[in-house]
């Protein structure tokens, strides 16, 4: 866990030099910081956006009905509204169907591959701490059934 603390500590200093490099001081203008980081988590990592990113990073590509499965809690049509808006947002972009002619699918463009990216390590710190090498029961089912192993496959990666 100490190299979540350093990598959060370089997290900080990239950030600095980012904000000195712009001309922008944080600490000066914390109202307009705050103001700017709640529209920005308002309108892309709100309403479950977050969750749709994270899912589309590890699978790659997938299908709206592949994704309110793995999701749940998603009608086709509320989920394809939200993949409009992200879509919108310069973060996934939908792509040519894979068999069925009627179901595009949508992976994530580079804006939106950098912010998985950057958030995977938050996921990973989490789950960790929350005891993650002990296996889920979702894990522990799919290491049993092979035929569903697929939706659980890329959890493997962080």
């Amino acid at each position: 866990m100490e190299r979540f603390a350093v990598l959060s500590e370089m997290c900080f200093r990239f950030s600095q030099d980012i904000y000195l490099r712009a001309g922008a001081v944080p600490e000066m203008e914390v109202e307009e910081t705050i103001r700017r980081n709640i529209s920005i988590a308002r309108r892309l990592f709100g309403n479950r956006f977050l969750e749709i990113l994270a899912t589309i990073y590890l699978k790659k590509s997938v299908g709206v009905r592949e994704l309110a499965t793995i999701l749940g809690g998603f009608t086709t049509p509320e989920l394809s509204q939200k993949l409009r808006v992200l879509e919108a947002a310069g973060l996934v972009e939908s792509g040519p169907p894979f068999g069925q002619p009627d179901s595009g699918r949508y992976s994530l463009t580079h804006k939106g591959t950098v912010i998985a990216r950057l958030g995977e390590p938050v996921f990973l710190y989490l789950r960790l701490a929350e005891g993650w090498t002990t296996p889920t029961a979702e894990g522990q089912a799919a290491a049993e059934e092979p035929e569903k192993a697929g939706v659980y496959e890329a959890e493997a990666r962080t």
